[in-house]
């Protein structure tokens, strides 16, 4: 709020009705009985009121619900104190914040307003979101805190952390990360924040802590960098793993030839000799293949493979005396059922390794995903022979990166080489501009009402500059969750209609001035002409007679001009007599 000793009255000033409508805050002015002078553009659509049904108007009639307002009582002491006042108003019938300035003027108020609500609804998100945040950081049961990454230093520690560690909070603000760490690991460390957490972002690690009675535990580190006034910082989650990670430790040490066994990954694992028979094959199989693992041993692999796929995998599989690793062809494979599944197969030898002696096979069924690839093939090569079938130029318009796919239409109907891609806004461009504005805002009405099916007529522009009237027929795509996708589509040439109509209109209109000039022009020399009959057939002097045949031969005449006009009017539209 601002107060002058002067009193400013922004209409002292000579200024233009297009300065005023042009400027982006709202404007209205009232006098001293709250009759409103002046309601711009902007407090038409900010208010949504329109000037006609204010002007002229007592404010406080119209706006009856907002008298208990800020507005009234600022503008009764801006009058009288006679000084400049601005507030934040919050109008319950517009769901909307105004931020308003008024000043006073020997005739009234002159009110600008803007819409403030995005702002306000931004810092009290904010507010809220801080304190969820700081509820979050106090309450949480995992350890948690920030530190300067410059210095290292503690800025911060949740109860957790100070439960789980045992440093009470003045403690911990004065010591640094490196403090928590054994004294063989700060170089590790060193390492991390120069080369991962410096440059940013999420990360995770494993590291060692120390308490602060002595005790070595092992966590799980989770930290984001973020700016805290000015300075670079970072949040820390410290999880205790110590329990499962010794676990593990040593677990590994008697599970080595499992571990060999399935480190390329896969559903179905297998030992394989040199020639491809099964010496191992793990429980899984049953899953996969439907015939249990004992059944495989002393078998050969290739005996299961479909034979038009069986030589292929042969040559592939003897690959391996040249390399260690092999990833086969995906391959058709018998299982238990007599049925062929698709099987993708990656083949490690690990002959020289003593935990494992073979050749290991990390098989995983494949099956769905062939079979869709084939299928998305078939559609494609039907949409291929569809484009090329239909005289329409069809589109592929992808929401995600604003990409469209053009058929060849875009080049017979159109005359443009590239079909390939284009983007979105090359589309836009092509469609006339009296055309553009309402085509845009239709297509995302139906995408907010969710409408599959879109459809509009405009103009779209052709490589030499000319324009033709298209039909666009579209068929918006929405994934599980509503959102669009993408939209199919195709534009099909109609100017040859819409001109045929337009010849039909203009015929009608000169239809028209025909039937008017026969209805109106024809009926005045006639209706002469029958009154003089009239006169003529009376026994009149005979210099009467002598006027009224001359007036009979004008109107003739006249009449004769006018059937002459009438039938030059219908040739021109090809019209007979």
């Amino acid at each position: 709020m601002t107060s002058n000793k002067t009193p400013i009255n922004k209409f002292d000033y000579t200024i233009s009705d297009n300065i005023l409508e042009s400027i982006t805050d709202g404007l209205f002015t009232i006098d001293k009985e709250w009759t409103v002078t002046y309601w711009n553009n902007e407090a038409e659509r900010l208010l949504k009121m329109p000037r006609e049904k204010i002007l002229g108007k007592n404010l406080r009639e119209i706006y009856r619900n907002a008298v208990p307002l800020k507005l009234y009582t600022e503008y009764h002491r801006a009058m009288a104190h006679n000084v400049s006042v601005r507030f934040d108003e919050y109008f319950p019938t517009l769901n909307s914040w105004l931020e308003m300035s008024v000043y006073p003027s020997e005739t009234g108020l002159s009110v600008y307003f803007i819409n403030i609500t995005s702002r306000k609804n931004a810092t009290h998100e904010l507010r809220e979101a801080k304190e969820r945040y700081r509820e979050l950081f106090d309450q949480s049961p995992i350890p948690m805190w920030v530190y300067d990454l410059e210095t290292l230093q503690f800025l911060d520690v949740n109860k957790a952390a100070i439960r789980n560690y045992g440093y009470t909070l003045a403690e911990f603000l004065s010591m640094t990360i490196k403090d928590i760490r054994p004294k063989e690991d700060i170089v590790r460390l060193q390492k991390l924040i120069c080369t991962k957490i410096r440059s940013g972002g999420f990360n995770k690690s494993t590291a060692r802590h120390l308490k602060k009675n002595g005790e070595l535990i092992y966590v799980n580190t989770e930290g984001n960098t973020f700016d805290l006034d000015g300075r670079q910082t970072r949040l820390v989650l410290a999880i205790d793993d110590t329990e499962r990670i010794m676990a593990n430790q040593a677990l590994k040490l008697s599970e080595n030839r499992f571990k060999r066994l399935i480190q390329d990954g896969g559903d179905l694992i297998a030992i394989l000799d040199k020639a491809g028979n099964y010496k191992y094959v793990s429980p899984t199989s049953f899953a996969v293949v439907f015939i249990k693992a004992k059944e495989f041993i002393g078998k050969n692999a290739f005996d299961f493979i479909h034979p038009d796929d069986k030589s292929k995998s042969i040559e592939e599989f003897s690959q391996l005396a040249n390399h260690k690793y092999v990833k086969l062809t995906p391959f058709r494979f018998r299982d238990g059922h007599d049925n062929y599944r698709w099987i993708e197969t990656i083949l490690t030898d690990m002959s020289e390794n003593p935990a494992v002696g073979g050749i290991v096979s990390n098989s995983r069924d494949v099956t769905s995903r062939i079979e869709n690839e084939a299928s998305t093939r078939e559609s494609n090569e039907r949409y291929n022979t569809v484009s090329k079938a239909t005289s329409d130029t069809i589109y592929d318009w992808d929401f995600s990166n604003g990409q469209i796919k053009w058929n060849r239409g875009l080049k017979g109907i159109f005359g443009y080489d590239q079909m390939d891609f284009s983007t979105q806004d090359w589309r836009t461009n092509k469609i006339h501009p009296d055309d553009a504005g309402l085509i845009t805002d239709t297509i995302q009405v139906h995408i907010r009402e969710k409408k599959s099916r879109w459809k509009g007529e405009y103009r779209f522009k052709c490589a030499d500059g000319s324009y033709k009237h298209v039909l666009d027929r579209g068929f918006l795509n929405y994934d599980t969750a509503g959102n669009p996708m993408g939209m199919i589509g195709s534009l099909q040439d109609i100017s040859e209609r819409i001109n045929y109509i337009h010849e039909i209109e203009e015929h009608n209109r000169k239809l028209q001035e025909i039937s008017w000039m026969q209805s109106h022009v024809v009926r005045a020399p006639l209706a002469r002409i029958l009154g003089l009959i009239n006169i003529l057939s009376e026994d009149n002097e005979q210099q009467i007679n002598k006027e009224a045949l001359a007036f009979l031969a004008e109107s003739a005449g006249e009449l004769d001009d006018v059937i002459k006009n009438i039938i030059s009017k219908s040739c021109e539209n090809n019209i007979s007599e």
